[in-house]
């Protein structure tokens, strides 16, 4: 059975109003939230910086007065912490780990503002260490921030 024009007019009509409706209920209930910005997040470096300088991502770090540990890849990277993997020696370690550096996990945390940046303030690493200079190495620690 054929509709005879005009009611198949109407209903393709109907149909369109309510697929666009559908359509507008739905972009109405979609809504864009807006993103809070984080500040930045660095570590204060003095891998070949005596001063210190403000990185992100460093290849080389230097953890305290006794450990570094070098070619580093980021895992992970803020905003609250960052996770990297490396070769981890220190003067604790010497002579054995100058020519053979041990690899190592660094993870970094403990976020401090300071003027409108975030700094990791704290390290923690994880590597396998002969006893006797685990005994000795600072595992964990406290990172600089500017100012100090």
């Amino acid at each position: 059975m054929r509709l005879p024009l005009t009611a198949c007019l109407m209903y393709r009509a109907t149909l369109a109003v309510s697929m666009l409706g559908l359509g507008l209920t739905a972009c109405a209930s979609h809504r864009e939230t807006p993103t809070t910005a984080r500040p930045q997040v660095y570590v204060l470096n003095f891998y070949g910086a005596e001063e210190g300088r403000a990185e992100q991502r460093p290849r080389d770090l230097v953890l305290s007065e006794f450990t570094t540990i070098n070619a580093v890849t980021w895992q992970s990277w803020g905003p609250t912490r960052a996770v990297g993997r490396g070769k981890l020696s220190g003067m604790w370690g010497l002579p054995e780990c100058g020519d053979a550096p041990y690899d190592a996990t660094v993870t970094l945390g403990a976020v401090v503002p300071v003027r409108g940046k975030g700094y990791f303030s704290r390290y923690a690493v994880t590597a396998r260490l002969p006893d006797d200079q685990r005994k000795r190495a600072d595992l964990t620690g406290r990172l600089p921030i500017p100012g100090e």
